[in-house]
Order: C-alpha cells, then sequence, then structure tokens
C-alpha cells in the first residue's frame, strides 16, 4: 500500500458517505449524531475497508488504476457499513 492509495480510501470514505437522514417521528431529547462525527467514521471506515479489501486483492509490485478502483470498492463498502452502524447506534429510543 502506498500514500496516494490511503489518500484515495479517505476521501472515498469521507465522500461516499451520506450526511444522517431526517428520521421519521423523532421522540423529544432523543439521541442525534453529529455529521461531522459521521464524516469522521466513514473516512475510518474508508480505510478499513479498503485495506480489507487489499488483503483479498494482493497488488504485486506497481499499481494500476484497476487495482486502485477496486481497493476504492472497498472503501466504500466499509464507510458505508461503518456509518450505517453508527447511524443504528444512535437511533432515539422511544420513551
Amino acid at each position: 500500500m502506498n500514500v496516494a492509495v490511503a489518500l484515495l480510501w479517505i476521501l472515498v470514505g469521507w465522500c461516499g458517505t451520506p450526511w444522517p437522514r431526517p428520521r421519521p417521528d423523532p421522540t423529544p431529547g432523543g439521541r442525534r449524531v453529529n455529521p461531522w462525527i459521521v464524516k469522521i467514521v466513514g473516512v475510518v471506515g474508508g480505510l478499513a475497508g479498503g485495506w480489507l479489501f487489499l488483503q483479498g486483492w494482493p497488488v504485486e509490485g506497481a499499481w494500476t488504476g484497476i487495482d486502485a478502483a477496486a481497493t476504492a470498492v472497498g472503501a466504500w463498502v466499509g464507510a458505508v457499513f461503518l456509518t450505517q452502524l453508527v447511524s443504528i447506534g444512535t437511533w432515539p429510543t422511544p420513551e
């Protein structure tokens, strides 16, 4: 792995995660997640997903465009997965 690919994973994690959507019928005083926390979790998920995808797609020597694109897909999946976990964990609880 090189720095350029890690920066690609960070960018995919940042841009590939949606802002939290408004939830239907929120309860008063329910927990809300800060959108910046979601973005930071997306970056961490992007790095983790890209690295995990790289373990299944071993690259020997020089990187090509298809190698970087394939690991970017893994970074996107990792970012979406972690941000959805955060969204589930911060869902307002009914009283």
